[in-house]
């Protein structure tokens, strides 16, 4: 599991108090003390980012455009609460308002996905020769299968899933961070639950042993489609990714769980992706004094 089972984290081994005094040191001109402060929360926010977009470019930009964002809005950070708490609404509603990009369009309809996925679902697994190629493929598949997933969702549920049964955020506090009351919060995360069970809760075979969709089966699919390309797969080569990616099935959690925090348990069980460096040299471009302490 990732840091995703704590939901108000900076990164890795990072103390909430901690965090909150480097951006109260930040907002009063501690150059030393910004840096820091965004080297702690680039990750946690790549990762939303990540999630959001369905794609590492397009989270590439959607990160450094939100960590612009809390640098020049650190001045309203009071201390009155910890400083993820003031950070997650700055960062939801940049995510919001960020252009579609490809991908996000890419997805016509839950059940449009839904229909690739039954068509392929009794094609023979893919067997290439070399078995590290055959790891490489199957992760990529499933990461890109997964994280299409989401974009099934509509923005307004896809943020309310990522912050409700990723993140573990109450009601109460994912309605304070998008900004709607927590009625209206449960049943957006009510809905994004249900198309995540109709996609995922009888075919995926990460959620179920007995379910017939398999990563290996969709490979050939997935390259004929130009979802995956062999020579370069994306994800599977993603920054901070250890092959070969833990694909256990969760059937005992589908069994015991409810299936909604099944399918959830597939998406924290997702590796600890790191932030590209061009995350960082962007920021330091827009912000050439963020590094000035240096």
């Amino acid at each position: 599991m990732d840091g995703d089972t704590t939901p108000h984290v900076g990164g890795a081994g990072t103390n909430l108090d901690e965090l909150t005094g480097l951006a109260l040191a930040a907002r009063d001109g501690d150059r030393a003390a910004l840096e820091s402060l965004c080297r702690q929360v680039q990750q946690p926010m790549y990762r939303l980012a990540l999630r959001f977009c369905g794609n590492p470019h397009d989270a590439q930009d959607a990160t450094q455009e939100v960590l612009i964002r809390l640098v020049t809005h650190l001045g309203s950070f009071e201390g009155r609460s910890k400083f993820t708490t003031w950070a997650y609404p700055v960062a939801v509603r940049q995510l919001m308002r960020t252009t579609r990009r490809a991908a996000e369009a890419s997805i016509v309809s839950p059940e449009n996905f839904a229909a690739f996925l039954d068509a392929h679902a009794a094609d023979a697994a893919f067997d290439p020769a070399a078995r590290a190629e055959y790891e490489e493929l199957c992760a990529d598949v499933r990461l890109s299968c997964t994280y299409g997933m989401l974009l099934c969702l509509s923005r307004e549920q896809r943020i309310v899933y990522l912050l409700g049964d990723l993140l573990r955020f109450t009601d109460a506090e994912g309605a304070r961070i998008c900004d709607i009351s927590p009625a209206a919060f449960r049943q957006r995360l009510a809905r994004a639950r249900a198309v995540m069970r109709q996609l995922m809760g009888q075919r995926c075979g990460l959620v179920r042993a007995s379910n017939p969709c398999r990563c290996d089966k969709l490979v050939r699919a997935s390259v004929d489609c130009g979802i995956l390309d062999p020579t370069d797969p994306r994800w599977a080569r993603h920054g901070g990714v250890t092959l070969p990616i833990e694909t256990t099935t969760l059937d005992t959690a589908a069994r015991e769980l409810d299936l909604a925090v099944a399918v959830a348990e597939v998406y924290r069980s997702d590796p600890p992706f790191t932030p590209p460096e061009q995350v960082w040299a962007g920021l330091a471009r827009a912000l050439p004094t963020l590094l000035a302490a240096r």
